[in-house]
């Protein structure tokens, strides 16, 4: 029997709401939990982001009737994936180290959406923000977080190239996400209960993409094909700027909306905290 080519053909969709798996909220740089103080409450962020890819794909042809191998093929592989749609909701509790330093918990959940296919599954971040300048209605800061999140897929529509014929492939498998943001900006009051923040911040993202399924020809009856591919997500570094608004409420809850921006990403916002 003649062997068949492996070659995978990723058809990659670019979404036109341009704004992913990804970026967590920030913030106000600069902190506001007083020392003793806790804080309770949800963030919310959706993203738009493309990633970039390298790893191996592996064709194993089978006997569909008794499953017996009949050849396995492997080859490295790059990927693209444009317009990846990410949602991640935590609900947060902070607290005040001292009047200038916090810390803050997220447990949550993100759902990744690529090609209208996506699962929601567990997500969780840390972050600390710190106030190193304070005069008037001008304050200074500076904050690092770090978040972990998976998402799955369960029908990924992808193409896979046997001979010359192609073959559609209905995929499932896993994606996850670690990344840091370190942000640095100024926060300045308008008023008792508005203020406005913004900045610049740091970004890194790393991850893997696991994906698999199968096909069968029309033209060799009773030959099926498994496809399994493992990708790294290219470690991407980079600058991006946000900016954003806080309001106060006479009941210790603040409410800010942001946006955030960098090369391949772009997200929308919001946080909740109540102080006590």
């Amino acid at each position: 029997m003649k062997k068949p080519l492996l070659a995978v053909t990723i058809v990659v969709l670019c979404f036109c709401c341009s704004v992913t798996f990804a970026l967590d909220p920030i913030g106000p740089p600069a902190g506001i939990l007083k020392r003793g103080q806790f804080g309770i409450g949800a963030d919310y962020s959706f993203s738009n982001m493309d990633f970039k890819a390298k790893g191996r794909s592996t064709l194993t042809t089978y006997n569909v009737n008794n499953g017996d191998i009949i050849g396995i093929q492997s080859q490295k592989q790059r990927l693209s994936l444009n317009g990846v749609d990410i949602h991640k909701t935590y609900a947060n509790l902070g607290y005040g180290i001292t009047d200038s330093l916090e810390a803050f918990l997220r447990l949550g959940a993100a759902d990744a959406e690529w090609k209208d296919d996506g699962d929601t599954h567990f997500s969780f971040g840390l972050r600390t923000g710190v106030t190193f300048y304070q005069k008037d209605a001008l304050k200074l800061g500076a904050l690092a977080q770090y978040s972990w999140s998976e998402s799955g897929f369960d029908s990924l529509p992808l193409t896979t190239v046997i001979g010359a014929s192609p073959y559609p492939l209905v995929m499932s498998g896993k994606l996850k996400m670690q990344e840091i943001q370190i942000a640095l900006g100024p926060t300045y009051d308008l008023t008792e209960s508005i203020s406005i923040y913004g900045g610049g911040f740091f970004h890194f993202t790393d991850g893997k993409l696991d994906l698999r399924g199968r096909t069968s020809t029309t033209g060799i009856p009773g030959i099926g094909y498994y496809l399994d591919s493992s990708y790294d997500i290219d470690q991407v570094s980079e600058l991006g700027t946000y900016i954003g608004a806080t309001i106060n409420t006479t009941n210790n809850i603040s409410y800010s909306i942001e946006y955030q921006h960098t090369a391949s990403a772009d997200a929308i916002a919001m946080r909740l905290v109540w102080r006590f």
